[in-house]
């Protein structure tokens, strides 16, 4: 083993460990002075109250055990139990982990100050306001971005009648797009016309938004003609070699692009910190994958191929439940017959909005999303 790859050995065991070379943080600021509760000898605020002073926005998953603030400049995510934590797309670790104390969910006063305090607290003798006893507050689900695949000079898969996927995607993205206005969402789609978007930047654009969901449409293609079948795929590792297959075709773009899209790492350190937050939102993907294949078992009259996992470079990133949905394959004679009519994009809009719909009904009924 080289010099280089033990220090990145060390440095790993070391964070792993529990950031044991983290130093303290500064000296308490006047603002957190009269909300102080010391846990283990290191000095907590409670996270919600941080977030009325601020006017942040939070979540809190009661499943997950996760909670995430976030504003227009400002994304961060914490787990319970953990001292590691993600700002931005930087993982950080924390003087201690974050923590429930009596109803609430504590954060060390060192990384708020550091990190969440605006500058111009810092020098003022100003404090926050004392938590309240209970915590009770409107749902807040509902900004959606939506991702019709390929696009410009990438027609995406081909059918054998001459579909292309990306007149498929962006009509079933469009039709989707009103259903989930009438219910009360707010939507994005990562291009509303006939033009290339780099993987990179599709689900950069659900971050920049703050989106909920991060929804890829897209249809498939293989070279058996007797293929077919309705799927959704959320990120992890390939399920199987057809699903890995799959993600290889999809990801194929990538040689339109002028670079290729990876996770920019200084060392092995860094690229496993990565790997530790990348998951943040699988379960929550996959419950959302669930709803979208049970509402197209019940509505779209086409082969169940279910929930599966591979590594689409296009949910690579994405800070909240994600999801890729293959509607059908252009490659199959009946199904294109069926993706090349304006009624049948319909019931798959249909069937991908109502199972959103059923998921934000889950999370509210378990107080998954809260403000």
């Amino acid at each position: 083993m080289n010099i280089k790859n033990k220090i990145s050995l060390i440095g790993l065991v070391i964070f792993l460990a529990g950031c044991a070379t983290t130093t303290k943080g500064p000296s308490v600021l006047p603002v957190f002075q009269d909300q102080i509760t010391s846990i283990n000898g290191i000095n907590y605020v409670p996270l919600i109250v941080v977030c009325d002073k601020f006017d942040l926005r939070w979540s809190w998953d009661t499943v997950a055990r996760k909670a995430g603030i976030q504003n227009k400049d400002l994304y961060v995510r914490f787990m319970e139990g953990s001292d590691f934590v993600l700002v931005k797309d930087k993982v950080q670790c924390m003087e201690g982990p974050a923590v429930l104390h009596q109803g609430a969910l504590m954060v060390p006063v060192s990384f708020v100050q550091a990190n969440i305090v605006p500058s111009q607290y810092k020098s003022q003798e100003v404090y926050l306001p004392r938590p309240k006893a209970a915590v009770r507050s409107q749902y807040l689900l509902g900004k959606v971005v939506i991702d019709p695949g390929h696009g410009g000079h990438d027609p995406g898969a081909i059918g054998r009648l001459g579909l292309k996927e990306k007149e498929v995607t962006l009509d079933i993205a469009k039709d989707l797009k009103k259903r989930l206005e009438v219910e009360g969402f707010v939507v994005y789609l990562t291009r509303s016309d006939d033009r290339f978007i780099q993987l990179a930047r599709r689900p950069q654009i659900a971050n920049n938004y703050n989106a909920d969901f991060f929804i890829s449409i897209h249809a498939n293609a293989a070279k058996m003609k007797n293929a077919k079948g309705f799927e959704v795929f959320y990120l992890a590792e390939a399920a199987d070699d057809s699903a890995k297959q799959l993600a290889e075709q999809e990801n194929a773009c990538l040689k339109f692009e002028q670079a290729s899209f990876n996770v920019v790492s200084s060392g092995d350190l860094e690229a496993t910190l990565w790997d530790l937050v990348s998951t943040e939102n699988r379960a929550e993907s996959i419950q959302l994958a669930n709803q979208i294949c049970k509402e197209a078992k019940k509505n779209l009259w086409v082969r169940q191929r279910g929930v599966k996992s591979a590594k689409f470079y296009v949910l690579k990133g994405a800070r909240m439940p994600a999801v890729l949905v293959e509607v059908g394959f252009v490659t199959n004679r009946d199904e294109e017959a069926k993706l090349e009519t304006g009624a049948y994009r319909s019931d798959v809009a249909s069937a991908i909005a109502n199972g959103i719909l059923n998921y934000r009904e889950e999370y509210q009924l378990a107080e998954g999303f809260t403000k």
